[in-house]
């Protein structure tokens, strides 16, 4: 019965998706024809070279474009008048430019670009789902650009997110500002979007980092703190958006093979194996517009034998994006990525004296895992006041485990429309809706079989006041259920405010509240693996939390600094607990907390040398109210010192400094002060890294990473992994 009434809803919320469709098409046929276009290139003028991903916004409207990789860009339909221009780019002089645009004209602009002191990123999309400038905002978000990322030369996303202070990975799993301990691979309390679509499976809510080569990145964009009114659960603890390249308008080709080497364990007796242990990289790309019509496809391959036993993996990634014109006012984008993953599972060493080993019983132990994700965007500029965006996402994921005491798998799909609008009242006054669905369905004989609905409405208003105080008043209701439960609703507002002390200093305060829905896996799992015995929980209730925020925002000639104080409680916080009357592990509502704590960032600029420098610093005070003690699985203390230098025209190098303080608390295997058995230590990690470039067009990175071959464990009985050499080569034509 239930599901009938799913399916109906179904084909009816596709007739009405084809029926906006259509209206927007035919709507779009009568668009004003006299309207006029704004196009052009935008160059360095230190020495003349393209600047892709430039931001060309038209002031007091809704109307923009980003200069692709030649650096080209155009705003069509813009209505004849005078209009200034925001022409943004990070480590370039913000520019403003007045133009005239006539009727069935294009005003051509040539643009040239000062470089400027600090790298400091101008603009953000993911605070407010739209582009605006990062000094605006009024939560924390730090940005992570491709230049930063081609640097460190990572093999995943995973490599390059610890850079950013208060950034923590356990294993695979995403903490922000101590807003998650470790949930052995259950549940996430943040977001990951790729272009704004959210990348994170159904059923245990894993975050599939190898979705995006890295070298397809623009940028990473890192809201820090609750995001649950804009982009509903699992945006409790934040956000993480990955944005990719445009497509260039001129044809391009790349090809890029790289590969590293582990350092062995100074103890003989520890190495698990006489071989060396080995990564390998390469992907090929080709990209070109065809007419209206442009083209993106790469595919690549990854291996490793690991650093650890039954550490190896080979994967194999195919990505392809497209964008096509239908119009000067309407676009329509859309990206496919296949991944296939095979994988040796390791849950812990097979003793302190070979901790690199696994236990003789897991060594065959494997998993296969296969992503399937397509998401199409339509974009209408129906005038300056008014664009609408369409959505359309669909997450295929399986994974198969191939383990010495059980064989288990999962089959997840997703299908989730959007739909929004954009307003611009005035040119102070801007206004943002949509609504949001999702239909989920699971086939698992870990976790049964089951099917899900989530559907929400958000709403936020920004306003500016008197010139320099800018109000940001939002929210999101959500309504949800699993198979023929009841239905769940929750409430999320959101308040936010700037003050614009001077040209280069600025308040922000922002509050709000978050939650998140427990995952399949927490749900109703019902397994073992090695030692491990979980049992299911079909009534776990949502997390839910409030946070607030205040900081400042100041920006010099030579340097920047970004400082914020922050505190989140916790209610109903999912922990996996150890039931006493059957040795079991069950996830429960057990845990009220609350985080606090203060972060600050700083970049700088040398003056008489070519080099930036960066230092993030995050203190964390997270308390367990409920036990009266310290959550598990958290660093008090974590630390990123940044230095990079240009050497000659040709050579760039830097080093990064990583610190986390030592882990007060786990919950599983605790420190014995006799023997030292599972000690835990700070985390101190210095990697280097250096790029050579030819030409324009050939380039050679090379990177070391855990210089000093610091022993570290992560988890409990899970090594960090040792000193890593890296060597990649990239080649585009």
């Amino acid at each position: 019965m239930i599901s009938v009434k799913m399916s109906n809803v179904k084909y009816h919320f596709v007739e009405i998706l084809i029926f906006l469709l259509i209206h927007f098409s035919l709507s779009a046929a009568f668009a004003a024809s006299v309207n006029g276009r704004i196009s052009g290139v935008v160059h360095s003028a230190v020495n003349g070279d393209p600047l892709p991903g430039t931001n060309i916004l038209i002031e007091g409207t809704l109307m923009g474009a980003a200069s692709d990789m030649g650096g080209q860009f155009s705003i069509p339909n813009v209505p004849p008048g005078v209009y200034n221009l925001d022409i943004l780019n990070i480590g370039y002089q913000p520019l403003k430019l007045s133009v005239t645009v006539a009727a069935d004209s294009n005003s051509l602009l040539t643009i040239d670009m000062e470089p400027k002191s600090i790298r400091s990123p101008e603009i953000v999309v993911t605070g407010a789902r739209r582009t605006t400038r990062k000094i605006d905002s009024p939560v924390t978000i730090a940005t992570i650009s491709a230049e930063d990322i081609a640097f460190r030369n990572p093999t995943t996303v995973e490599d390059i997110l610890p850079c950013e202070s208060g950034v923590q990975l356990l294993d695979g799993q995403l903490s922000m500002r101590g807003s998650s301990g470790y949930a052995r691979g259950a549940g996430s309390r943040v977001v990951v979007l790729v272009d704004g679509f959210p990348a994170m499976s159904f059923d245990n809510g894993t975050i599939y980092w190898d979705a995006v080569p890295a070298q397809n990145i623009e940028r990473i964009e890192i809201l820090k703190g609750p995001g649950s009114a804009l982009y509903g659960s699992s945006a409790m603890g934040g956000v993480v958006n990955i944005i990719t390249k445009p497509i260039s308008s001129e044809q391009e080709s790349r090809v890029s093979y790289g590969g590293g080497i582990y350092s062995k364990p100074g103890d003989a007796a520890q190495a698990w194996s006489d071989k060396s242990m080995l990564v390998e990289e390469w992907r090929v790309g080709h990209s070109r517009f065809l007419g209206p019509l442009g083209v993106s496809l790469s595919v690549g391959r990854s291996n490793s034998n690991g650093y650890h036993e039954n550490g190896w993996y080979e994967r194999t990634l195919l990505n392809s994006r497209f964008i096509y014109s239908l119009s000067q006012s309407r676009s329509l984008q859309s990206r496919i990525f296949l991944v296939l993953d095979e994988h040796g599972s390791f849950t812990e060493w097979k003793s302190p004296f070979q901790p690199f080993h696994t236990p003789v019983n897991t060594r065959n132990d494997k998993v296969n895992t296969y992503k399937l994700q397509w998401s199409t965007l339509y974009s209408r500029i129906v005038s300056p006041a008014q664009s609408r965006l369409v959505r359309l996402n669909i997450f295929n994921t399986r994974f198969d485990n191939d383990l010495y005491n059980n064989r288990t798998h999962s089959h997840a799909r997703t299908v989730n429309p959007e739909f929004q609008i954009n307003l611009r009242p005035g040119q102070r006054h801007y206004i943002s809706s949509g609504f949001d669905l999702k239909f989920h369905t699971v086939d698992a004989d870990i976790w049964g079989d089951h099917s899900g609905f989530e559907g929400a409405v958000y709403f936020q208003d920004e306003l500016t006041i008197a010139g320099f105080l800018n109000v940001t008043l939002g929210g999101r209701g959500d309504l949800s259920r699993i198979d023929d439960g009841d239905f769940r609703y929750q409430i999320n507002p959101k308040f936010g405010a700037t003050i614009d002390i001077s040209k280069h200093l600025v308040l922000r305060a922002s509050l709000g509240r978050g939650y998140r829905a427990p995952s399949m896996a927490e749900m109703f799992i019902d397994s073992r693996q090695y030692i491990f015995e979980v049992k299911p929980n079909p009534g776990l209730r949502p997390e839910t939390s409030i946070a607030s925020e205040v900081g400042l925002y100041w920006q010099g000639k030579t340097m920047t600094l970004d400082m914020a104080l922050f505190n989140s409680h916790y209610a109903d916080l999912i922990e996996p607990i150890l039931d006493p009357d059957d040795q079991k592990i069950q996830f429960r509502n057990v845990t009220e907390a609350r985080i606090r704590g203060f972060e600050i960032t700083a970049d700088w600029n040398w003056r008489f040398i070519p080099a930036t420098g960066k230092i993030s610093y995050t203190y964390i005070d997270p308390q367990d109210l409920s036990a009266d003690d310290v959550l598990a699985y958290r660093h008090r203390h974590s630390l990123v010192v940044s230095q990079q230098a240009m050497l000659s025209k040709n050579v760039t190098a830097g080093v990064d400094y990583r610190y986390l303080s030592r882990m007060e608390r786990v919950q599983l295997y605790d420190e014995n002060p006799v023997t030292g058995a599972d000690q835990r230590v700070p985390i101190p990690l210095v990697g280097v890294f250096c790029r050579y470039s030819m030409d324009s067009a050939l380039q050679i990175h090379f990177s070391i990473e855990n210089l000093f071959k610091y022993r570290y464990v992560i988890i409990e009985r899970n090594m960090g992994a040792p000193r890593l050499v890296k060597l990649r080569v990239d080649y585009h034509f």
